[in-house]
């Protein structure tokens, strides 16, 4: 189930490092929706930079970090709404 659990390191300072960002995807191993997470994100495609997929199955968990460019915060919160609103995802973050 999804706790709804937003966690954000963001800041936004007036320099270069506002263009860049990064948002971590977790949910439990074997529940992961890759296939969801590109829906999410194929409005923002252009904004996408890197894409990283870790599972630990020590964990339990599974996270996509997904490195972001010029991205307006607006966006941000609704890319972020929309994992949140997702019941397989556990939490994401954003730094």
């Amino acid at each position: 189930m999804n706790s709804g659990r937003f966690e954000t390191g963001f800041q936004s300072p007036a320099t270069h490092a506002a263009d860049r960002h990064r948002l971590v995807v977790r949910a439990r191993v074997q529940d992961m929706r890759i296939a969801a997470i590109w829906q999410v994100l194929l409005p923002f495609s252009a904004n996408v930079e890197n894409v990283d997929i870790t599972t630990s199955p020590d964990s339990g968990f599974e996270e996509v970090a997904i490195a972001l460019v010029r991205t307006r915060r607006e966006l941000l919160d609704s890319i972020v709404a929309r994992f949140n609103s997702m019941s397989w995802v556990t939490s994401t973050k954003l730094c």
